[in-house]
C-alpha cells in the first residue's frame, strides 16, 4: 500500500471510509523532520499493507485540519481507529520507534 496524500477536503472522507486503523502524518515540505520521515512512512505503508492505512497531510494547504486536530508541531502523527483519534505522537522517530508505537496501538485494538 502506498502513502495517500490528503488535504482539508479529503482527510475527513479518508478517516471515515478506511476499513483499517489509519496513521495520518501532518507534514510540510520545508520541515526537515517531516522530510526525513517520508521514506520511513513509505516503508511502513508497504510493511503494514492491508493492516494500517497510511496518509500524509501537507500542513501548508490544510490549515483547517491542523486547527481541528490541534496540530502545533511537525511532523505530528495521529492514529485513528473507527474515525477517532486514539493516539498522537510528535517529531522525527526512528523506524523502530514508530513501529513500536504502531504495534502498541494495534494491540489495544484486540
Amino acid at each position: 500500500m502506498k502513502l495517500t496524500e490528503l488535504n482539508d477536503r479529503s482527510l475527513a472522507d479518508f478517516i471515515q471510509k478506511t476499513r483499517t486503523p489509519a496513521l495520518v502524518a501532518f507534514t510540510a515540505p520545508w520541515s526537515k523532520p517531516s522530510r526525513t520521515m517520508y521514506p520511513v512512512l513509505e516503508e511502513l505503508a508497504k510493511q503494514y499493507d492491508s493492516v494500517v492505512s497510511f496518509a500524509v497531510v501537507d500542513s501548508d494547504s490544510s490549515r483547517n485540519s491542523l486547527d481541528h486536530y490541534g496540530v502545533l508541531s511537525l511532523p505530528t502523527y495521529l492514529f485513528f481507529r473507527n474515525g477517532r483519534v486514539v493516539d498522537r505522537f510528535i517529531g522525527a522517530l526512528t523506524k523502530e520507534k514508530l513501529t513500536d508505537r504502531l504495534e502498541q496501538d494495534l494491540q489495544k485494538q484486540k
